[in-house]
């Protein structure tokens, strides 16, 4: 089953003004339940105004949006409850804190969906869990912490709402190779944990193949491509074409090839080329042997 559905959108900025500029022309896609969907596509393709869609910020001019089956539309006054179904990270989210501590800021959302005090406390305290986030730091001031745990506190702040759809645009945008993989693997952590469905945009190659189980792919207002995320990256042609391109240690075993070594052409991430340069050498040894 699709946890969300996208069906023929059209969307256009600015309509009948000289800023008119269409975003979206006749888009569908489509993401699959408890799983972890990419979303990529070079500045300008139109990800920004789908995400927007995905949970109501945005009213396509034509098309549906389907939440779990039902169109999110079909009674525009129950909209904020589809918002609690459907989580929205922007990218540097911790632009939006505003509570004076990292707790208040977390138990917003949760609040606001007439939780107990009780249920508040566990959805924080677990939230928190999964990001990284030092219980110390919980009574603390969000505007004290490094941008790291500042991410971490906005990042806590969706996932307490346990969405049944979380959607992250450019979640470790900033960070450093230590901070994006703590935060990935937190996002995977709750993702696996809740069984929910996560959409990750981002413009990162290696994130999207190391996390991601399928891909779309937007060109222009467009979907260009659509499939597992190794299915997408047998299309590097047209990801180039599109300014995005393979991760780096693709290409990398793509040189390895040429110069006669046999590895496999479908590799998407290090763990994958490490096992098969493993497996390579081990087989070379047995022949020594």
């Amino acid at each position: 089953m699709n946890a969300l559905e996208l069906k023929d959108i059209t969307f256009t900025y600015s309509k009948k003004t000289p800023f008119e500029s269409t975003a979206l022309s006749g888009v569908s896609a489509f993401f699959e339940e408890k799983k972890v969907n990419g979303l990529i596509g070079h500045t300008g393709s139109g990800k920004s105004t789908l995400v927007q869609m995905m949970n109501g910020l945005l009213k396509p001019d034509e098309g549906t949006v389907l939440l779990m089956g039902k169109d999110i539309w079909e009674e525009p006054k129950k909209i904020r409850q589809v918002r609690f179904r459907c989580g929205l990270v922007f990218q540097y989210p911790e632009y939006q804190l505003f509570e004076d501590t990292c707790e208040k800021d977390i138990a917003f959302g949760p609040r606001n969906m007439g939780l107990s005090d009780e249920e508040i406390r566990e959805r924080v305290k677990s939230a928190a869990e999964f990001v990284g986030l030092d219980s110390s730091l919980l009574k603390k001031s969000p505007f004290e912490l490094s941008g790291g745990q500042k991410r971490r506190v906005a990042l806590a702040g969706v996932m307490a709402m346990e969405p049944s759809v979380l959607v992250l645009d450019e979640p470790a945008a900033g960070l450093d190779p230590i901070g994006r993989t703590e935060i990935f693997g937190g996002i995977r952590g709750y993702q696996r944990a809740k069984g929910n469905t996560v959409i990750i945009v981002s413009h990162s190659m290696e994130d999207v193949a190391e996390y991601c189980d399928n891909l779309t792919v937007l060109k222009n207002g467009r979907v260009l491509l659509k499939g597992s995320t190794g299915e997408v990256f047998m299309h590097e042609k047209e990801l180039i074409e599109s300014g995005l391109g393979v991760p780096q240690i693709t290409r990398f075993v793509r040189l390895l090839r040429e110069e006669g070594i046999d590895l496999p052409e479908n590799i998407y991430t290090v763990e994958e080329a490490l096992r098969e340069v493993k497996r390579l050498l081990g087989e070379r040894r047995g022949d020594n042997a």
